[in-house]
This record gives C-alpha cells, structure tokens and sequence, in this order.
C-alpha cells in the first residue's frame, strides 16, 4: 500500500507544470532590482530564523547546564541543610 501512494505521489509531482514549481526569482531577470530584493529579503528571513533557532538551543542548553549546577548543590549533605534553614 505505501508503494503504490508513493507511487501516486511521483506521478503527481511529475505531472505538474514545471511554471508552478519555481519560484518567482527563478523566472526574474537576476539582474533587475526586484529579483535582488527578493534574494535580500529571503537572505534577512533566513538569518532572522537561524538567529531564533540558535538562541533557542542556547537557552535551552543554559537551563540544562543551571540544571545540573543546582542538583550537585542539593545532592551534598551541607549544602541540603542550608537550603532547607533558607525555606524555613
């Protein structure tokens, strides 16, 4: 069954008007100040993305690392006591 919608797909892609696969910068003069723009703006979304996802990983790595900070604190027999006196 997964062959013949795999299948289906190929044939599906394939019979498409190539027009409609390509984006409008494929089609634009790569000269011309629009198809420029547009390869700028695409540039400036790209960077914007890779921006938030590497400052997602680096928050995400920070609480691990904070993380295992606090539990070698509270996994010590002295600093358990004083943590609980703080909580009093």
């Amino acid at each position: 069954m997964k062959r013949l919608v795999f299948s289906f797909f190929v044939l599906f892609l394939n019979l498409q008007n190539k027009s409609v696969i390509a984006c409008a910068v494929c089609f634009g003069d790569p000269n011309s100040k629009m198809t420029q723009g547009m390869n700028g703006a695409i540039f400036v979304l790209l960077g914007f993305i890779g921006f938030l996802l590497v400052s997602f990983g680096v928050f995400f790595l920070n609480f691990r690392s904070r993380s295992k900070k606090f539990q070698k604190v509270t996994k010590s027999p002295v600093n358990t006591e004083t943590l609980q006196e703080g909580y009093n």
